[in-house]
């Protein structure tokens, strides 16, 4: 799907995506400095090319490889007379705790054994799921947050540590998926548009958005998918796409239309909300679609779900709506 040539794969069978959008001169200069950071090289011999080239590659590596949590930058000098180059790679750790971290890593990672078995979506969903359930929003950007060493040393992390542990799991998992690089807006704030990453994940033979920091940050109650296999369409209503990424064209799968949550009319929402109310469910997400007039929106949502449980129950209720306005998702919480 993401149309990549000459793949290769490292100890955990990682899917590679930047490394194919590399020419051949380019791939052979990724394959040297990935070698030479896996054996913590001081120095890597390389043909002479410009700075900014380098850099290119580098990012692209560290985009493709959440292992190489314990690099953090280099330093290039160009020998002009030899036609060569010298690439100096900063560590952040050194070799013996890496070599810690990573025993660590896969002890940790042995948590999605029990769905190596399953569909690639219900593996998704576990991934999905044991994030907004086990890990936090490291809002004091602790030394290990931008990288998936602040999942697993202490389940807390920043959007570019979760989304590489995201692509981690996937990888142990075998399943297609690379790491975003871009802006968006917090579904919870009225703040302008800020750096963010998520993850691009290809389930069966589709591409899609999935941001698993931003349902982390909606989570209450329940657990939250706004933003769970969306297309392009619908993840650039928040965010903004920085990097080359493969198109996520396919609408319909996310998991509100393949949960049977989206209401296109007060009608639906009515009758949804009365089954549900009926069974004895007390928090409901729903998405809503065909919305002309968004003002006011809620109070209107607010009133259908009175009328409804009025009508079962015949007495008052406090009800909570939450929403995300943008992707016009609500969460109703009957008290």
């Amino acid at each position: 799907m993401f149309g990549i040539n000459g793949l290769f794969r490292n100890s955990i069978d990682g899917y590679k995506y930047h490394f194919g959008l590399l020419n051949d001169g380019q791939k052979a200069v990724y394959k040297k400095m990935l070698s030479g950071f896996e054996s913590f090289s001081q120095e890597i011999v390389l043909p002479i090319m410009p700075v900014n080239e380098t850099s290119k590659i580098f990012n692209y590596i560290l985009l493709d490889n959440p292992l190489l949590f314990y690099v953090s930058s280099f330093s290039q000098s160009n020998d002009l007379y030899k036609k060569r180059c010298a690439v100096i790679p900063e560590y952040k750790y050194m070799r013996k705790f890496v070599r810690e971290c990573n025993n660590s890593i896969t002890t940790f990672l042995g948590i999605f054994e029990t769905v190596r078995t399953k569909i690639d979506i219900d593996k998704e969903i576990n991934i999905h799921d044991y994030c907004l359930n086990n890990l936090r929003y490291d809002y004091n950007y602790n030394d290990y947050s931008n990288s998936i060493l602040g999942v697993v040393l202490n389940k807390s992390a920043v959007c570019e540590g979760i989304s590489k542990f995201v692509k981690l799991a996937f990888d142990y998992l075998g399943i297609k998926s690379l790491v975003i690089n871009g802006k968006a807006k917090n579904p919870l704030q009225d703040s302008s548009i800020e750096t963010h990453a998520w993850n691009i994940v290809e389930i069966a033979g589709n591409a899609y958005h999935l941001d698993v920091t931003f349902d982390m940050t909606l989570k209450g109650k329940t657990n939250r998918y706004d933003y769970f296999n969306l297309c392009d369409e619908d993840v650039k209503k928040d965010h903004v796409i920085i990097n080359d990424a493969p198109l996520c064209t396919t609408i319909g799968n996310d998991y509100f239309s393949n949960h049977s949550l989206v209401m296109r009319n007060p009608a639906e929402l009515e009758n949804y909300l009365r089954n549900s109310l009926m069974k004895g469910k007390k928090e409901i997400t729903v998405k809503v679609l065909n919305v002309r007039d968004t003002e006011n929106i809620s109070d209107r949502i607010l009133d259908i779900a009175r009328k409804q449980f009025m009508s079962i129950y015949n007495n008052s209720t406090v009800i909570e709506i939450s929403s995300n306005m943008t992707q016009m998702v609500f969460e109703i919480s009957f008290k």
